[in-house]
């Protein structure tokens, strides 16, 4: 893999982990801690937590420039609504079912983008930007509700979202996990 893709550091904050191979060789290696912190959490006030990470995720987002970043255009396939396609048949002057066979593959029967990384994806910018699918917009889903309920998609995302990564890490700290 080119490593000018994979190298993305912020010069902003020191205390939050940008290099994103780091990350994700700390995603394996903390797989198992992982896995046990999200069995922690289960046992957690719900409300707490949320307040705690959407505090957080403000707090590490605002230091991350996800436009020099784009690992998860690189890595993720996100799910695609049809809403999503009539959107970007507008924007690319396609027909919902010419997007559909250019760029889309039917998984256990949701849409998702077909290509990784993301065929929209153009020197670590969204081509499609104002246009992109609300899946991509929201992510990495931290300002959501309920972050305890969705910790499989967390911990998928800790070895590729510097965002989810920081966070989750922070999270640990403040809770005094281990």
């Amino acid at each position: 893999m080119n490593h000018e893709i994979r190298e993305y550091k912020n010069p902003i904050n020191k205390n939050i982990e940008f290099d994103l191979e780091k990350i994700e060789e700390l995603g394996k290696l903390r797989e198992d801690e992982n896995f046990e912190f999200r069995a922690y959490l289960k046992g957690e006030d719900l409300d707490k937590i949320d307040k705690i990470v959407h505090r957080l995720n403000i707090e590490i987002s605002n230091q991350v420039d996800c436009t020099t970043c784009g690992n998860c255009c690189m890595k993720l396939k996100p799910c695609i609504t049809d809403q999503d396609i009539m959107k970007l048949s507008h924007r690319l002057n396609l027909s919902p079912q010419q997007i559909k066979v250019d760029y889309i593959e039917i998984d256990e029967g949701e849409q998702y983008f077909r290509n990784l990384p993301c065929s929209f994806l153009k020197e670590k910018k969204c081509t499609i930007y104002s246009d992109r699918p609300k899946n991509c917009s929201s992510y990495p889903h931290l300002h959501k509700k309920r972050f305890i309920s969705r910790l499989w998609g967390v911990i998928e995302n800790y070895s590729i979202c510097p965002i989810v990564f920081n966070v989750f890490e922070k999270l640990k700290t403040e809770l005094n996990y281990r």
